[in-house]
């Protein structure tokens, strides 16, 4: 009989042991912070990225749901050489004389999309956007799909200090230069890192353009380089994009940054909307939902050419604000005080940005790449012909 409890004895002892060291082992995972240090190192972890643990979208008491996003309609602004938006009432609840289809009421409403490409509005493009072998929206993980950790590199403060001037890339440099000066440090496993400009309030002009730069959705804004997006992959983000058009800089005409992304088997977020000014630097979250649109043997070319992309809605997590704080600007401005500059006017982060920010634009020289310190007032970068083209 002693023999017996003294085995169980032990039995317990072993199991109690076991659980202590999952339970460590839980604790020590979701602590653990992922993906890319601002000093170029990387390290592998599992859990919730360092930051990311405060905004917990279960609970409305602490988070703040964002729409992230542009409402789709036939006013949406058009990138040059994609179809129009057009549509029409196909039944009516009631009878309206005046609508073809809806002399008489069929008890329900139904519309029918006559026109309308697969990239526009808010949406996000596959890899076979730009390479056909590559997998297409209905073979993306479901990774892409999930609550995903959110970056938003702020680039409207360098736009008004170059005076409206865009033509500038985001490089790899600037990246880490920006990680170490918001305190973000890390650039999180499975990730979205989009840039703010700022242009996703003149949306509602459509397709109208005003003379004169920084008024209207066509003006030209900044871009991620195609080797800051390799970067960006190889550190942790799986995809790339902007509050406008894209992750590309208007100027590139090769379109690195996406042509890169989707190589690498990323995605690009597009059209995200005004909404990204509420979110921080870091430490948010943010999820797609959309159709995963398929083609089928009996479509063109035998359904080999698969769907490129679809209109998404985007949504977002932030920490809910206080009363009298502002948490937005995709600026530091999270509970750990990264930086004193998030309540700060736009007129003066320009001011912050053309005289105090160490790093502003990286110059792509290839091969190589050198940098220049801007004080005062920020001139040209000079990147004609280095379009997504410097070496790190």
């Amino acid at each position: 009989m002693q023999e017996i409890r003294r085995r169980a004895k032990l039995s317990a002892l072993a199991v109690t042991a076991v659980a202590v060291g999952l339970a460590v082992g839980m604790v020590v995972g979701m602590n653990s912070a992922v993906g890319a240090i601002a000093d170029g190192h990387t390290r592998q972890a599992t859990g919730i990225p360092r930051g990311y643990a405060q905004v917990d979208p279960r609970n409305p008491a602490r988070s703040q749901q964002v729409f992230l996003g542009q409402p789709l309609s036939d006013n949406a602004p058009i990138f040059p050489g994609d179809p129009p938006v057009r549509w029409q009432l196909w039944n009516c609840v009631n009878a309206h004389p005046s609508i073809p289809r809806c002399r008489h009421g069929s008890g329900y409403t139904l519309e029918q999309i006559q026109s309308l490409g697969t990239h526009t509005g808010t949406h996000i493009s596959a890899p076979c956007h730009f390479h056909e072998n590559k997998p297409c929206l209905g073979r993306l993980p479901e990774k892409f799909f999930g609550l995903r950790p959110l970056l938003v590199i702020n680039v409207k403060p360098l736009i008004l200090a170059r005076h409206g001037n865009g033509d500038f890339f985001i490089t790899a440099r600037y990246i880490q230069s920006w990680l170490r000066h918001t305190g973000c440090r890390a650039i999180p496993q499975n990730s979205y890192v989009v840039l703010y400009t700022g242009l996703s309030s003149f949306y509602h002009l459509g397709n109208r353009q005003v003379p004169g730069p920084d008024n209207d959705y066509y003006d030209h804004v900044p871009g991620f380089s195609a080797n800051s997006t390799k970067w960006l992959w190889e550190h942790g983000a799986i995809g790339v994009g902007a509050d406008t058009f894209g992750p590309d800089a208007t100027m590139d005409q090769r379109f690195g940054s996406t042509t890169e992304i989707t190589a690498l088997g990323g995605i690009t977020l597009e059209n995200m909307g005004p909404g990204l000014a509420r979110m921080r630097p870091c430490g948010d979250w943010m999820e797609l939902n959309g159709p995963r649109l398929t083609s089928t043997p009996h479509d063109q070319l035998g359904g080999r050419l698969d769907f490129s992309g679809a209109w998404m809605g985007m949504d977002g997590w932030t920490l809910r604000a206080r009363s009298g704080t502002n948490l937005g600007h995709g600026l530091p401005v999270n509970q750990n005080a990264l930086n004193p500059l998030g309540q700060l006017s736009d007129d003066r982060l320009a001011h912050y940005a053309s005289e105090r920010h160490q790093v502003i634009i990286w110059e792509g020289t290839g091969p190589g790449e050198r940098h220049r310190e801007h004080r005062g007032e920020c001139a040209d970068s000079r990147l004609t012909g280095q379009q997504g083209s410097e070496e790190l």
